[in-house]
């Protein structure tokens, strides 16, 4: 059992951040709703107040209310629709597992048959299709949905130390050089590079700022390797890493390091913790099923 919670771990904590994530983004939609009926209300208020109001004024006065908080529970509702759906995704897989604690060594083959049926639902699909959009978006050198996903995990990004968006607002200066928008960089090196750096991101800073002094085609090794278009395909390899450590996955599988330990030993792979020997394709079945 302790086995199969391993294997299924990233079906589980996948979900958890997903649901503290929505609930996050929930908590500041919700806090702008109720600050904009607060100021209705207080308009609302000093209307109230005049001596000489009007029916027409108050009645103005009164829709508007009704508005922001026709407003506020239909923000209220898709929130907290969202989150039950998380949560929901959560108890499926948790039940997904708690039936492997109990199982008869006759019954496990079917639950393994099962674990097959119930892939799609128990694989966190969703993250990874955005995941495959982001990348594409890089591939084809745009910033914006990256810079986005940035903005969407600001918080924990800063807790992992990430560079991410500052290694794309240095490509975006990089690709403004190289398409001679010389201006536009120096403006864009003033919003973005002008505070808040560390002593690597300042010293990285002024060499690609030297991008300035020199035509996109230079051949000095140090700015011609900024302008190396393979810069695009580092960015699409630190977004993958980031979004799996921020999800708290592996970059490779479980079945992968089994894959390359049988490629070194005969295909002959070893339990860490009984010390079994077992054929790559027997595993290949436990993992299938």
């Amino acid at each position: 059992m302790a086995d199969i919670k391993a294997l299924e771990h990233p079906t589980l904590k996948v979900p958890y951040e997903l649901l503290n994530k929505k609930f996050r983004c929930a908590q500041k939609s919700i806090d702008r709703e109720v600050s904009k009926v607060q100021v209705v209300g207080s308009e609302l208020q000093t209307c109230l107040q005049k001596p000489d109001i009007t029916i027409g004024e108050v009645t103005l006065a009164l829709d508007s209310m009704v508005e922001k908080l026709k407003m506020l529970k239909r923000k209220a509702d898709e929130s907290i629709s969202e989150e039950l759906e998380t949560a929901r995704m959560i108890k499926r897989r948790v039940d997904h597992l708690k039936e492997a604690e109990h199982l008869h060594e006759n019954t496990r083959p079917l639950w393994q048959k099962k674990r097959l049926d119930r892939m799609l639902d128990l694989t966190n699909i969703d993250l990874f299709m955005n995941s495959k959009a982001v990348e594409e978006s890089l591939i084809n050198h745009e910033t914006a949905p990256c810079l986005a996903w940035c903005y969407e995990n600001k918080s924990k990004l800063r807790k992992l130390k990430s560079s991410l968006e500052f290694k794309l607002r240095q490509q975006e200066f990089i690709e403004m050089i190289r398409s001679n928008c010389r201006l536009d960089a120096v403006r864009h090196a003033r919003k973005y590079f002008s505070s808040q750096l560390d002593e690597q991101q300042l010293a990285e800073t002024q060499i690609v700022m030297g991008l300035l002094a020199f035509s996109p085609d230079t051949n000095i090794p140090s700015y011609k390797d900024l302008l190396n278009p393979e810069r695009w395909h580092n960015l699409v390899r630190q977004f993958r890493f980031e979004n799996f450590k921020l999800h708290q996955l592996n970059n490779a599988s479980v079945f992968t390091a089994l894959e390359e330990m049988a490629a070194l030993n005969e295909g002959q792979v070893t339990c860490p913790r009984s010390k079994e020997t077992h054929h790559i394709e027997k595993c290949e079945k436990v993992y299938v099923m």
